[in-house]
């Protein structure tokens, strides 16, 4: 019987569709998505179909072959969801920054 609930294979391993993604995924992505915007191949804000072509390589190496753009774009709008949620939780928090070295969410002692 098909197993119509989610997309898993028989071995139970997510499908291809499926990505799971952690940590030390997300800092390989966003590493090579900024190298290629120093390369200039991010425009108006987006990135160019040889920025994408080039992080899946780079992903690929780094991760697996099982990755895809899409897997690159989905995750993107996830982790631009989640930055926005904690950016409007805290940017009107009195003692609150963000450090774009740590990459984190900050608070003054007193905080």
């Amino acid at each position: 019987m098909p197993n119509k609930g989610n997309k898993t294979t028989e071995a139970n391993q997510p499908s291809k569709d499926n990505l799971r993604w952690f940590d030390d995924m997300d800092e390989v992505l966003l590493n090579a998505l900024a190298e290629e915007a120093l390369k200039g191949n991010r425009h108006d804000g987006s990135s160019t179909t040889e920025a994408y072509a080039n992080a899946v390589k780079t992903l690929s190496i780094a991760i697996g072959p099982h990755i895809a753009k899409n897997h690159i774009k989905n995750r993107m709008k996830t982790l631009k969801d989640h930055f926005v949620e904690a950016y409007d939780l805290f940017h009107h928090l009195s003692g609150f920054a963000w450090n774009s070295v740590t990459r984190k969410f900050e608070a003054e002692e007193e905080v």
